[in-house]
């Protein structure tokens, strides 16, 4: 018991503790006993619900702690690629910063080499006409310098037009007064008069070198071994123009004397002998010839209208004649022109020429009697 006063009459508790005072302290006791009692029940009802949903509750707050650490996981992505995406806004700025520089630099460059090529283009430009002349002008006196050495090798072969002298003189005649007076040197006078007569005789013949060819083409009337040598003789004055002219002609041709031959020799049939027997492979192999002489013409600048169908040496002389001697050209162009020309061209006009000029044959026989 406690000793010290009571708390309803204040007396001293060691003494004793009255009837009155012990009931109402039990039944104070009993009131509190049972207020604990009801507030034990609440609050075992309340254990037993929390009890009864303690599962869920903890199932939530796993999954809260969970999507919580996520969202700090993803929180921290987040701020990683700001980071990032901040380092590399600075270097695209950068970046740009310094394709800025570059490009300005590019376009000084640019203006700088503009300018650089303008003042070479102002600068070079006379130097390249020059040179564009030099070499025109070199190609002009290598190509007339070849045409004075093929003109020489004409020579050698007796091949020359028989005017130029006559030409020549009828030059100095005009200059001089007196010339329509008559020359009394000795045998001058004779020379004049029969170089005259010479010219207003009809010419049938061409020689060369000193061997004669019909200008009609017409073979019959001259012996069988006077054609061939100067047949010969024309594939060797053609084979010598090939070392300064550089072409390649139509009809591959071989060089032996009288017995020269025309064609391809890898084929029996396709090789002829100008050798005038009458046959069919000498027409042809004259008929390649004239197509050999057609496509030299066509290269040194004869015209189409100039090239006789039959006079051989004519055209020749033709090219000797031709301003454009000595000139290189394609052998491919030429041969390309001369098969369009010959396409275009219609046959009637060849055989009308070889029948026309082949009616003025009966009279050349007087004129070379030794080889008749």
């Amino acid at each position: 018991m406690d000793k010290s006063e009571c708390a309803l009459c204040h007396r001293r508790g060691d003494v004793f503790s009255c009837a009155s005072c012990t009931s109402a302290m039990l039944q104070q006791r009993r009131t509190m006993v049972a207020a604990l009692q009801a507030d034990v029940a609440v609050l075992r009802k309340k254990t037993e619900f929390a009890l009864s949903t303690k599962s869920a509750l903890v199932d939530a707050e796993l999954r809260l702690d969970r999507y919580m650490k996520q969202v700090e996981q993803l929180a921290e992505r987040v701020m990683k690629t700001r980071e990032q995406l901040c380092s590399e806004r600075i270097a695209v700025v950068e970046r740009a910063s310094k394709l800025e520089e570059r490009t300005l630099q590019m376009e000084e460059a640019q203006h700088t080499l503009q300018q650089e090529s303008q003042r070479a283009e102002s600068l070079h430009a006379p130097v390249l006409d020059c040179l564009d002349y030099q070499v025109q002008w070199a190609d002009e006196n290598a190509a007339k310098v070849r045409g004075d050495r093929l003109r020489e090798l004409f020579a050698l072969f007796v091949l020359t037009p028989e005017g130029d002298g006559d030409v020549e003189e009828g030059e100095e005649s005009e200059d001089d007064p007196l010339s329509g007076l008559p020359d009394e040197r000795e045998g001058v006078s004779e020379e004049q008069r029969q170089r005259k007569a010479r010219m207003n005789v009809p010419m049938f013949f061409r020689t060369i070198l000193g061997l004669p060819l019909p200008k009609s083409g017409k073979y019959e009337n001259v012996p069988p071994e006077v054609v061939a040598a100067a047949l010969g003789k024309v594939i060797h004055l053609l084979y010598c123009l090939v070392k300064y002219l550089k072409i390649t002609y139509p009809h591959p041709m071989a060089f032996n004397g009288s017995f020269s031959t025309i064609g391809n020799t890898s084929e029996g049939a396709g090789c002829h002998t100008l050798y005038p027997d009458g046959s069919v492979g000498f027409e042809r192999g004259l008929a390649m010839l004239h197509e050999n002489v057609a496509f030299l013409c066509v290269c040194q600048g004869v015209s189409k209208s100039d090239v006789h169908p039959s006079d051989l040496l004519g055209n020749l002389l033709q090219v000797y004649k031709s301003p454009r001697l000595g000139t290189l050209c394609d052998s491919q162009e030429a041969t390309t022109e001369l098969e369009s020309d010959q396409s275009a061209t219609p046959d009637g006009e060849a055989t009308s020429a070889l029948l026309e000029s082949s009616q003025t044959l009966g009279g050349s026989i007087e004129i070379l009697p030794h080889y008749s």
